[in-house]
């Protein structure tokens, strides 16, 4: 099975194809608003540096946030678009999902972090095992200095943080935790649509994924609405 997996729930948009567990390639770029330019672009080049058409494509797996809300719709948009004008079915990834799966094999607690509206970060708990990893909580949206407090209160062993939302919060981490917070390595820090497109062919497999029209974007907690009246998001 090959399947095309689309990462844009940060400033990283990425394309990937997966065969069988094996990634035979992926294009990355960081763009802050330049996810609808460069999307089907990236897509287009991968495909054709693989000498592979959409017809040869079994599935397409897409991370379905949380994240950035304009962008996550950018990507499941066209990933939905591109299952539907083929015939296939997708499989949705939960972003931090996809960030805790980049430190499998690490030590103590994982903490993905992605950045938020209204200085709050998208999070949740994971340890790693020779299962796999596990997730521990549900997802979260939080105030990076309220979980920073429950981490120093509560947290024994160490715990390492991934996302956008780690390196812009990471002095408030340290200073709560001290020796305690560690930074993944610098290519783990963002989710990549190499693994979206692994963890997709495994639902793909297991499941048999779903209907392009059925897959939905992961928000944590609604989108703010811009009232019209005052020109502020509530």
């Amino acid at each position: 099975m090959r399947v095309l997996g689309i990462e844009t729930s940060t400033p990283l948009v990425s394309v990937a194809v997966a065969e069988e567990g094996a990634v035979l390639g992926e294009f990355a770029l960081t763009t802050k608003q330049g996810h609808m330019q460069h999307l089907l672009p990236l897509i287009d080049s991968l495909l054709r540096g693989l000498d592979c058409s959409l017809e040869e494509i079994d599935g397409y797996a897409a991370a379905v946030g949380p994240g950035s809300f304009t962008s996550l719709r950018v990507g499941l948009a066209t990933c939905k678009a591109l299952a539907h004008a083929t015939g296939k079915n997708v499989a949705g990834v939960p972003t931090l999902d996809v960030l805790a799966r980049g430190l499998q094999g690490t030590s103590g607690l994982i903490c993905p972090l992605l950045c938020a509206r209204r200085d709050e970060v998208y999070t949740a708990f994971y340890v790693s095992s020779g299962a796999g990893i596990k997730r521990l909580s549900g997802y979260l949206a939080l105030r990076p200095l309220d979980l920073a407090q429950r981490l120093g209160r509560e947290l024994v062993a160490g715990v390492t943080f991934a996302g956008d939302g780690a390196l812009e919060y990471w002095e408030i981490f340290r200073q709560y935790l001290g020796d305690r917070a560690a930074l993944a390595d610098p290519s783990r820090m963002w989710p990549r649509a190499e693994l979206v497109a692994v963890m997709g062919l495994e639902v793909l497999k297991e499941k048999g994924g779903e209907d392009p029209g059925a897959v939905r974007a992961l928000y944590v907690k609604p989108p703010a609405v811009r009232c019209q009246s005052d020109g502020k998001d509530s």
